[in-house]
């Protein structure tokens, strides 16, 4: 062991598990390489269809065996630990771990958990489950499976929220390394760290619900072998992936220092800017052509959304979701990861907040005015309706707010704020990529997503939130101001 570099802590790590342990993560390792050398041998030779035929009916099996034996335990297990602490007047009892009050998790140490948290994750692990079945089901037996996509709704669902919001919803993360390292701003270091983790969980969600949409998902590797410098979709591609590659290197620092490994540590920190400036260029591009996929079908698009200026109207909103998302899940960490809120950083990103919504109201208004689609405004209607609703709620009140010394500085009033700006971007792609083309369908059938759909999309939203408490947890996310301004020089 004192041979072993004192870097290599992941090494240290593993040698020092039980040997039956190593002995299962080596194996483990191995399945994944040999199972990944099939898939690409299969898809080299045009034989994955074949595969998958093979595969599907073991994986049905191994789902079908586990929704009858696993289940089953998670409900027994999960409810009735609730419903023991909530009717046993034995307080002493209720108050010691899971482990120590349900025998058969004697061997495993399992920290204190209240009463609606055990509850919670029994919703959560019970969802997750159908969420695999799902999946199973889409991916082994198609898209009609599981949705109600048409010839005249393509897109649904997992494009409209999980694609196209997700997008958007991660833009805090170049935005906010933007404001810290391009620009300089010193002071708001503290909030770059979850802003990044927060961009980076969302393109990795985003790519997932991606492949959930893509209808042969497994000729994905098209996108680097048949290239169209036509289609804005080959451009949204390479710019995500890119992008994800450029927040997974701006992340790594995390991981470095958790594990301790100094020289790759250094490295990042020395190419920081560079990768900063990629990654703001990237998403300039894609921020805005998700914008331009919509230019493609002007009549059928509701002319309240469509107009040639969708690629600036996106971006601007992506910059103002990226703001709004940062107060958010700011507020959100103070109160369920018990961190400091930085409440005079965040007033700050309030009020450029509103600089955004103002120059992003003027642009629509102007818009509006010049294509003559004022009049839509006043016609009885759904997309009528969800415009004013839109605009009202998700733009011109919380631009109002956030312009006011007080509805920047009282913490409550801002934190609702910033969900007034997530929501009302939400529904503007929404209404642009969804809702918007009710219209091109009168007469015919209209969209309404399958609960199938519904539950694959929350699953991805739980897996992302879980999957931030867990890092927040037990990595150096949340940093103080003055580690950061040491960090460059250690």
């Amino acid at each position: 062991m004192s041979l072993i570099n004192r870097n290599d802590t992941l090494m240290v790590w593993f040698m020092a598990r039980p040997p039956i342990l190593r002995a299962l993560i080596l194996l483990a390792i191995v399945f994944a390489v040999v199972a990944a050398g099939v898939v690409v041998y299969s898809l080299i030779n045009h034989t994955f269809i074949d595969l998958l035929l093979v595969f599907r009916d073991l994986a049905v099996l191994a789902y079908m065996f586990f929704l009858r034996i696993g289940v089953p335990v998670i409900l027994v297990v999960g409810i009735g630990a609730w419903l023991k602490r909530k009717l046993d007047p034995d307080e002493e009892r209720a108050g010691q771990p899971l482990s120590e009050r349900v025998p058969m998790l004697q061997r495993v140490k399992l920290p204190r958990l209240s009463s609606r948290l055990i509850l919670g994750l029994t919703f959560v692990a019970a969802l997750w489950t159908a969420a695999i079945g799902l999946a199973i089901a889409r991916f082994l037996f198609g898209l009609s499976y599981v949705t109600n996509l048409n010839d005249s709704y393509p897109w649904g669902l997992w494009i409209s929220f999980d694609v196209i919001c997700g997008v958007a919803l991660a833009a805090g993360g170049f935005v906010m390394a933007g404001t810290a390292h391009v620009f300089n701003m010193k002071r708001f270091h503290p909030i770059v760290r979850p802003a990044i983790l927060t961009a980076f969980l969302g393109y990795l969600l985003v790519v997932v619900g991606l492949l959930f949409d893509l209808g042969r998902w497994y000729q994905m590797l098209n996108v680097f072998t048949m290239i169209n410098i036509h289609s804005p979709m080959i451009e949204v591609a390479w710019c995500v992936i890119l992008y994800t590659t450029v927040l997974t290197l701006e992340f790594s620092p995390v991981v470095f220092e958790k594990f301790n490994l100094q020289v790759p540590l250094k490295i990042i920190r020395r190419i920081t800017v560079p990768l900063v400036i990629a990654g703001m260029c990237l998403s300039t591009l894609h921020q805005s052509t998700l914008g331009t996929l919509f230019l493609i079908a002007p009549e059928k698009i509701n002319p309240l959304w469509y107009s040639p200026l969708l690629p600036v109207f996106f971006f601007i909103s992506a910059v103002a979701v990226g703001l709004g998302m940062t107060i958010v899940e700011s507020n959100l960490s103070a109160r369920f990861l018990g961190q400091e809120l930085e409440s005079d950083l965040l007033a700050s990103l309030g009020k450029a907040a509103s600089i955004v919504l103002l120059v992003y109201f003027l642009l629509k208004v102007a818009d509006l005015i010049a294509r003559g689609a004022t009049a839509y405004l006043t016609v009885p209607g759904i997309h009528s309706t969800l415009y004013w609703i839109e605009m009202g709620l998700g733009v011109v009140i919380p631009m109002l707010i956030l312009s006011t010394k007080r509805g920047r500085e009282t913490p409550r009033t801002l934190f609702a704020t910033g969900w007034l700006i997530v929501g009302g971007v939400i529904l503007n792609r929404f209404n642009t990529s969804m809702l918007g083309w009710w219209s091109y369908a009168s007469g015919g059938p209209v969209y309404i997503p399958t609960l199938s759909e519904v539950t694959i999309t929350i699953s991805l939203i739980t897996l992302g939130v879980v999957a931030f408490a867990v890092i927040g947890k037990f990595f150096p996310i949340f940093v103080k101001e003055h580690q950061h301004a040491q960090a460059p020089a250690e």
